[in-house]
C-alpha cells in the first residue's frame, strides 16, 4: 500500500495543471481546453479515495473514471504530436497528471474491492 499512499501524498500536494491565460490549442481535431475539462470531471470523481485514505470507507465515484482517465491520456498524447516546446509543457502536465490520477484510482479500486 505504499506505493499507493505515495501517489496520493503526491496528487494531494500537486495543483491542478493550468491551460495558459487566453490559450485555445486545436489540433488532432481536438481542442485542450476540452481534454482539460474532462481531466477536471475525473480529477473530482477520483476525490472518492480521500473519504477510503481518511476513514476507511470504500465507495467508488459512479460512472467508469477508470475509462475516462484513459480517454484523456490517448487524447492528450496524440494531442501532443507536432507540438511547440511551449505546448509540450502544458500538455505534458496534463499528461503526468492524467496517469498519476489513473494509478491511484486504480489502486484504490484494487485495494479496497472485496
Amino acid at each position: 500500500m505504499s506505493d499507493f499512499m505515495e501517489g496520493y501524498a503526491l496528487w494531494r500536494r500537486l495543483p491542478f495543471p493550468r491551460l495558459r491565460r487566453g490559450q485555445n490549442l486545436l489540433r488532432a481535431g481536438e481542442n485542450l481546453a476540452l481534454i482539460h475539462g474532462d481531466l477536471a470531471l475525473a480529477d473530482e470523481r477520483v476525490t472518492q479515495v480521500i473519504l477510503f485514505v481518511d476513514e476507511g470507507i470504500f465507495e467508488p465515484s459512479p460512472g467508469d473514471v477508470m475509462g475516462l482517465l484513459e480517454g484523456v491520456i490517448s487524447r492528450l498524447e496524440r494531442f501532443g504530436e507536432g507540438a511547440t516546446a511551449e505546448e509540450m509543457e502544458v500538455i505534458d502536465a496534463h499528461y503526468r497528471y492524467s496517469v498519476l490520477l489513473h494509478r491511484i484510482y486504480g489502486e484504490f479500486l484494487r485495494i479496497g474491492a472485496p
